[in-house]
């Protein structure tokens, strides 16, 4: 299995935090960044034969910090050349290939996860596409919002779904299992990296369209302590204080 990292982004939401700086290489304040954390999550899990991070600003960066870590796994960086003008939409399509090659797991370079998640992501089933959601209390404005029918099943991912219609929070965080969901999800991040209004879009929407064409995206649940992503300013003070307590 191949884990999938995307951190092309620059991270303006976190200027001047990331004017030097690849967001996902900040320093949280233990001597550790984001990165080295997902790096080493995926080791300590024994699932994966490769990562491949998706590269795009202060890519050279990441090149060099990765290099330290090539001796435990198969370390690989694409570079995204359009970083500047695309979304991460884009720059998983750089990926296309290596994607058919096996079975995989995408995460947002700007999320870390405790130990446990990445294998309990895992699907039993042979096939499987599978989005990885948590339940809160209450969303906000800016939470990746997923919209789930009577029967519990994703119906659409966006930023933009009321608060009132909003079932769960997508982690950013999926799995693709079987060489035949592979193919389908492949062919999809094909067909919509073709059309002007995807190129700057997130690559969640990969699955709103699946689900349009009738395909079934499964989901699984996490706990909301076992995961934080970064954004904003204090994302990152929270976060700091959390990796200084033991997460």
């Amino acid at each position: 299995m191949k884990l999938f990292i995307l951190a092309a982004g620059k991270g303006t939401r976190l200027w001047p935090l990331t004017k030097n700086t690849p967001k996902s290489l900040i320093d949280l304040g233990d001597g550790t960044t984001i990165l080295e954390r997902q790096i080493t999550t995926a080791i300590e899990s024994n699932l994966f034969n490769e990562i491949i991070i998706i590269t795009g600003y202060k890519a050279e960066q990441i090149d060099a910090k990765v290099v330290e870590y090539g001796k435990n796994i198969k370390i690989t960086t694409l570079y995204n050349p359009f970083f500047d003008s695309s979304n991460n939409l884009v720059s998983l399509w750089l990926a296309q290939f290596r994607m058919l090659e096996d079975d995989f797991i995408i995460t947002n370079g700007d999320n870390i996860y405790k130990e446990n998640v990445l294998t309990k992501i895992v699907a039993d089933e042979e096939e499987i596409i599978q989005v990885t959601v948590d339940f809160k209390d209450s969303y906000d404005e800016d939470d990746m919002k997923v919209k789930l029918d009577g029967s519990g099943n994703i119906v659409r991912i966006h930023k933009d779904i009321a608060l009132a219609e909003t079932g769960a929070e997508s982690v950013g965080l999926a799995l693709v299992k079987g060489a035949r969901q592979r193919r389908i999800y492949v062919n999809k991040l094909c067909q919509l990296v073709k059309k002007e209004e995807y190129i700057n879009k997130f690559w969640l929407e990969t699955f709103n369209s699946l689900i349009e064409d009738g395909i079934t995206i499964k989901k699984t649940a996490i706990e909301q302590q076992d995961w934080k992503e970064v954004d904003f300013h204090p994302d990152m003070e929270s976060l700091k204080k959390l990796i200084l307590s033991g997460f």
